[in-house]
């Protein structure tokens, strides 16, 4: 994109007026929830990851013995 194509498309926006504008902040205590939460739900992903992977290498192993 050039200059001038950009200097002309950002004649069509509207400016925010700061009295109007609010960027919605969420508190301390709400992002460290939301990061536990997403950390609790990859770990649980992991666990079970593994779990299965331990359940198919028993499987191979019993397959192999017989």
């Amino acid at each position: 994109m050039s200059r001038e194509s950009f200097i002309e498309e950002a004649d069509f926006f509207d400016a925010v007026n700061d009295e109007h504008f609010s960027r919605s902040r969420s508190s301390r205590h709400d992002t460290l929830r939301a990061r536990r939460r997403v950390e609790a739900l990859l770990e649980e992903r992991r666990l079970k990851r593994a779990i299965e992977d331990d359940w198919l290498s028993a499987l191979d192993g019993e397959e192999e013995e017989e």
